[in-house]
């Protein structure tokens, strides 16, 4: 008898090929049978005539800590999500030593605005080393998750504190190795690093990844070409300054020299950079298609939403007093912000310096999303530019005095990538680029983009006819299922893992953000609902049935390189 029967879908199984009425048939967590004479079965789920399809793999995550407290990965599972990658960005949970973890903790606290105070109640430390870290979620998971190795949890494993002060001696380096080789051999789907000069810590020091020099990261990802086995996830900070097209070069060559594939981000749409995107594009298209290189740029489906306070504006870390008042104490950060000479500066970083940066310095496209007082409430949706000649001020101090006269509180809005569709839809419709970077699990207080299968197979495949849906679905499944080596998922085909997403076709999207306080410490973020999905089912079990969680559901699984 089966487990579990899907009845009266239409299957689009992930290659790309055209979709079919089917039913499927699960027993043991796996798909046993495909068609229509189906063996009798424990339990019916009917979908008349929806989309069934693998399981959609988010490959670009920060659940490293949430999933301890959260096993569903919520909102990501609404969505259709089976599999979450966490240990992006460099960025990871283990190995580690107890004096480094509050290190570890300081840089998810600044890098991806994950609140220590939520960190600190949600987090049980229980290991050392990566084994033990993929351990501690045996049984626990109501998603798979794959965990990268990150850079910085090594440098300070083996470094400690002088992980953010210099570069490695060789024997530090030998020694950061054997971490990432021991990690390798007990599960993790590859190693993690970044370059990003506006990352930095909670103290306002650097990602301990940033000061490794070209013989510490080659030594490192040597491993992974040694082992045969494992992803390489890279940032590369792709500045209006710097040689865009001279990174993918060096991408190329580590691909080529270690034999594995390089995850990048991103490519994406600046207004500030132009046309660079079309740049990174055809570099990757004449690297891989010409070149033979396994290497993979990431786009999104939605853009990156910043919306901020002046206690959390990240968004201006580039700029150095902008990133001093960022540290200044929240007692003092008021009476820094009035300070003439300081609004000088600040001025003339964020508005007057002709110098290109990631901000852009376009005030037109920062809005007013929510006023804190009611008597300031019909400012809300103004552009600063507006909010300016309304009130006959300059730029700055229309923004500043607005958010000290409602004590810092005052909420404000951007658009910080993917601005332009045109240039957003060549990405995405291209064969050479994956698309994710959700970051889901992270920035909780200032976006949510948990949604980005959901908006991706909506407003792009569906609404704007970028390609069949069919492809659309590949691109979710079967194109990062073979990335990562896992060799039994991202098809919906029988011997498969029963990873599986129901949803309609004529309905998928996200939701808009909004506010829940379900965090550890009592804290709250933005979450992101799904619309038009129905079941999300991990391994033969739905953990979203009708659009809800199945809370206590836990069939989720570590997945490891060329394993299930």
């Amino acid at each position: 008898m089966l487990d579990l029967v899907v009845r009266g879908g239409v299957v689009y199984d992930g290659s790309g090929a055209a979709p079919y009425a089917a039913d499927v048939g699960i027993r043991g967590g796996r798909i046993v049978q495909l068609g229509s004479d189906i063996d009798v079965a424990r339990r019916t789920i009917d979908v008349d005539g929806l989309a069934v399809a693998p399981g959609f793999i988010d490959n670009h995550t920060h659940f490293d800590a949430q999933l301890l407290w959260d096993p569903l990965a919520t909102s990501s599972c609404y969505h259709g999500i089976t599999t979450v990658i966490t240990g992006n960005c460099g960025l990871s949970l283990a190995p580690c030593r107890p004096d480094t973890r509050d290190a570890l903790v300081s840089t998810f606290v600044r890098a991806e605005a994950i609140s220590r105070n939520v960190l600190e109640a949600g987090i049980d430390w229980s290991w050392e080393s990566t084994g033990e870290y993929l351990r501690a979620f045996e049984g626990r998971l109501g998603v798979n998750m794959g965990a990268l190795i990150g850079h910085c949890a090594v440098r300070h494993a083996v470094m400690g504190e002088d992980a953010v002060e210099r570069q490695a001696t060789s024997d530090e380096i030998v020694a950061m190795a054997q971490l990432v080789r021991d990690g390798m051999l007990a599960g993790a789907v590859g190693f993690s690093t970044q370059n990003n000069p506006r990352h930095m810590r909670e103290d306002g020091k650097p990602m301990a990844s940033s000061l490794a020099d070209h013989a510490e990261l080659d030594a490192l990802l040597d491993v992974l070409g040694d082992l045969n086995c494992g992803v390489i996830q890279n940032i590369q900070e792709f500045s209006p300054d710097k040689d865009a097209v001279g990174r993918v070069a060096y991408l190329t060559d580590v691909a080529k020299r270690t034999g594995r594939p390089v995850l990048w981000q991103g490519m994406v749409h600046r207004w500030q950079t132009g046309d660079a995107w079309r740049e990174l594009l055809a570099a990757t298209t004449e690297a891989v298609r010409d070149g033979g290189a396994a290497i993979y740029p990431v786009t999104q489906a939605k853009p990156i939403e910043q919306r901020f306070t002046l206690t959390n504006a990240q968004c201006f870390d580039e700029f150095p007093t902008w990133r001093t008042m960022s540290l200044v104490p929240a007692d003092q950060r008021e009476q820094f912000l009035r300070d003439p000479a300081v609004r000088a500066k600040l001025r003339w970083e964020a508005i007057d310096d002709p110098a290109p940066s990631h901000f852009g310095k376009r005030w037109d496209l920062v809005w007013v999303y929510r006023a804190a007082t009611e008597a300031n409430r019909a400012l809300d949706g103004l552009s600063i530019t507006e909010l300016a000649e309304k009130q006959g001020k300059d730029l700055l101090d229309a923004f500043l005095d607005l958010a000290l006269e409602e004590g810092l509180e005052t909420t404000y809005h951007r658009f910080a990538t993917q601005g332009d569709p045109a240039a957003v839809a060549e990405m995405l419709k291209s064969p050479y680029v994956v698309v994710g970077q959700s970051d889901a699990g992270a920035h909780m207080a200032f976006d949510a983009k948990f949604g980005f299968s959901s908006t991706f197979l909506g407003t792009w495949v569906r609404d704007r006819e970028l390609m069949p849906l069919e492809v659309g679905v590949r691109k979710l499944t079967f194109d990062i299922a073979t990335i990562f080596g896992f060799a039994d998922r991202g098809l919906l085909g029988v011997g498969y893992a029963a990873d599986i997403a129901v949803f309609d076709p004529a309905r998928i999207n996200a939701a808009e953000p909004e506010w829940a306080t379900d965090l550890p410490a009592g804290e709250r973020r933005l979450i992101q609902r799904a619309e038009g999905v129905h079941h999300t089912i991990v391994n033969g079990v739905p953990i979203v049935e009708h659009g809800a969680a199945v809370v206590d559901a836990r069939p989720g699984r570590v997945l490891r390189p060329a394993s299930g």
